[in-house]
């Protein structure tokens, strides 16, 4: 792994997720290396562009004193505050660094809109002040319970297991947690499974999404299938790259989802394909 200490000039942008808002971003690049992740495309502007994703981190070692000067701004008065759209804020990293737990604190002072995306049961360690946010909510990537497809997928995240526990320990705080759902694999997804454990512990809403194989994101997921599950790889690729197969897999994908979504009573957004977005 390349670590690199950088100074930034500024720490917020614009989000590109559906309803806008304001992204910040503590590190560049992400130790969990996930084969399937779609920010990979940040490589290019960056300055890692021959670099394999998942092997270089960039540490904002200022980003706490720059954001604390950006809030007193008007512009950031309203508008939602993504952390991170980019990378994991609570990679391994973190627990060296606590960018997050800085961030966190930073604006905690102004109270804005906040919403955060994980693959870590590290973020326990800042239940204290997530507590205090009065417009918080966290999202946990968990798109299987399959821990071999995970380790394999998604290599150096938390395990499934500490992903559900630690929604169960923050729900039972008072803090709304989602569950990113997505992507929806061929064969590892198990939507009944997973909505019987996402009951249990509380999950307020779940979104899903397909396989983006755009930009580079297949190579990796190819990689993978061909060395440890070479029988499911033409299945799988045939329903990715056959605009049939795909369509014909992720509307029986959908029509599942929208049934377990009544029957667990957990709302919905599918977004499947390109500009797809479906709520229920």
């Amino acid at each position: 792994m390349k670590i690199n200490k950088i100074i930034c000039k500024s720490t917020i942008s614009k989000c590109g997720f559906p309803g806008g808002g304001w992204a910040i971003n503590p590190y560049v690049g992400c130790e969990h290396a996930c084969v399937y992740c779609y920010a990979r495309f940040m490589r290019r502007f960056t300055g890692h562009e021959r670099e394999e994703w998942g092997s270089f981190i960039d540490v904002r070692i200022n980003i706490a004193e720059i954001l604390q000067k950006q809030m007193k701004s008007e512009k950031y008065k309203t508008g939602r505050f993504f952390i991170s759209t980019v990378t994991d804020p609570y990679q391994p990293l973190e627990k060296k660094y606590q960018l997050t737990r800085k961030v966190l604190e930073v604006l905690l002072n102004y109270q804005p809109s906040v919403s955060m995306l994980t693959k870590s049961d590290l973020i326990l360690r800042d239940l204290d002040l997530l507590k205090q946010f009065k417009d918080l909510d966290i999202s946990f990537t968990i798109n299987t319970l399959d821990e071999n497809w995970r380790k394999i997928a998604e290599p150096n995240s938390s395990a499934i297991s500490k992903r559900l526990l630690a929604i169960k320990r923050l729900v039972g705080q008072g803090i709304n947690c989602k569950v990113m759902m997505g992507p929806y694999w061929p064969v590892f997804t198990d939507t009944n499974k997973l909505f019987c454990q996402f009951k249990k512990i509380g999950v307020s809403h779940i979104f899903s999404e397909s396989l983006n194989t755009i930009g580079g994101n297949w190579i990796g997921v190819e990689k993978v299938l061909k060395k440890y599950y070479p029988n499911l790889l033409p299945t799988i690729k045939e329903i990715m790259f056959n605009r049939k197969k795909f369509t014909d897999f992720y509307n029986a994908a959908e029509k599942k989802l929208r049934t377990l979504s009544k029957q667990y009573s957990i709302p919905l957004t599918i977004y499947f394909g390109r500009g797809h977005a479906a709520n229920n």
